[in-house]
């Protein structure tokens, strides 16, 4: 398993942020180097910036886009960017690691450079890595936050991926949830409703024979 060459000038220093409390995923990946692209209104903290996120393939020979680091320069980020198109880490293997981040919903790109776009959506990103045809891909994003030296990118900043109690509500599954209480609650209702029909019929059914 291959780092990332040394003319990055990787670092680690152990002081980098940690989200407590999730699982650090360990991936084996060939980084898409052409395929590398700038996400803007990203928090880190109070601090508005971009991140810097790429495609790569996985040991499932599956898609998994991979968001390296945080800065609010955008010259910076758009330096790595390049640096990483340029780095021929497409023909090795590189040990990452760092926590799965759900898919945002995709938002309209206004930035004038192509490259840089608003949200952090799987649904545009995989059209733009292959809009020739469709490929495999994982359904989460990979955020090197910092945990150990391949979960780190400098010079960029490790992510801070910070959850509230919220917003690790699987909001998929709660929907099903409330659209079934719907159903059952409906289901109860109308049978309620036939057996009350019922009961009205035998009792009109009844006075109609006592009153002949």
């Amino acid at each position: 398993m291959t780092k990332a060459p040394s003319f990055f000038d990787r670092a680690f220093t152990k002081d980098q942020p940690v989200s407590p409390g999730y699982n650090v995923e360990s991936v084996e990946v060939k980084i898409d180097t052409k395929n590398a692209y700038v996400i803007s209104n990203r928090l880190q903290g109070s601090e508005r910036g971009y991140w810097l996120i790429t495609n790569s393939i996985d040991a499932a020979n599956k898609s998994l886009t991979i968001a390296l680091g945080w800065s609010a320069d955008l010259a910076e980020i758009e330096a790595e960017r390049t640096a990483l198109m340029e780095s021929g880490l497409e023909k090795v293997s590189t040990s990452l690691e760092g926590v799965y981040i759900s898919s945002e919903a995709p938002m309209p790109q206004t930035a004038d450079k192509s490259y840089v776009y608003e949200s952090l959506s799987l649904a545009q990103l995989i059209n733009v890595y292959s809009p020739e045809k469709p490929i495999a891909a994982e359904p989460k994003i990979l955020a090197l936050n910092g945990s150990s030296q391949a979960s780190a990118w400098p010079p960029l900043q490790a992510i801070n991926v910070a959850y509230s109690e919220g917003q690790k509500i699987n909001w998929l599954s709660a929907f099903y949830f409330l659209e079934w209480l719907v159903f059952a609650g409906f289901a109860v209702f109308l049978w309620w409703r036939l057996v009350k029909d019922e009961q009205l019929l035998l009792a009109n059914e009844a006075i109609g024979e006592k009153v002949n």
